[in-house]
């Protein structure tokens, strides 16, 4: 397949970069030149930055939208997702695949980066799906900001320029973490 969920994933993440304050993001280059968006780090993060997140995490390949379920008399509140091809949404993109580790700093990579990396590398084998971007999307479940060195580290191991990474930022207890992980359902099912 010929889609790039990497450069799919890169015009959501412009919009979003376009209305950082609406959403509750700050954006931000690293020393290495990597773009790094916190999305629940130090800034609030949204319900509408959730689903992007999950929407980047998805390469592109899905809508997402949050509603509200009745449960006989309790009222919750619930995602719906839409995922086109699937087995590359959410295998190839979404899966949370990839282990960061450098200096102290701990980090769950998912998203279309991962389709560059080849993260893990079976499983890409056995899909047989590759990404060939010159930009990477990542989204980091990690409490703090991934250190310069980390994200060199990324950049090297997408084979892009670190100008060309873009690192979301998003611990699991923030509102887009909790919205990005709820939107795993397909992926998990």
């Amino acid at each position: 397949m010929a889609v790039s969920v990497n450069k799919r994933a890169l015009r959501i993440l412009e919009g979003m970069l376009s209305e950082e304050d609406a959403l509750g993001i700050k954006s931000f280059r690293s020393k290495c030149g990597a773009t790094v968006v916190d999305c629940g780090v130090k800034a609030p993060g949204s319900c509408r930055a959730g689903i992007y997140v999950a929407e980047i995490c998805l390469g592109g390949l899905a809508s997402i939208s949050l509603t509200l379920k009745a449960y006989g008399d309790l009222t919750l509140p619930a995602i719906e997702e839409a995922v086109d091809f699937p087995a590359i949404a959410c295998m190839c993109s979404q899966y949370a695949g990839w282990r960061i580790a450098f200096k102290g700093f701990r980090g769950l990579g998912s998203g279309p980066a991962r389709a560059l990396a080849l993260k893990p590398r079976k499983l890409f084998e056995k899909i047989g799906y590759r990404d060939s971007s010159d930009e990477a999307v990542l989204v980091l479940e990690a409490d703090e900001y991934p250190p310069d060195g980390a994200l060199a580290a990324i950049a090297e191991a997408c084979h892009v320029d670190p100008e060309n990474l873009y690192v979301l930022v998003a611990p699991t207890n923030s509102v887009v973490g909790s919205i990005q992980v709820s939107c795993r359902v397909v992926e998990t099912g």
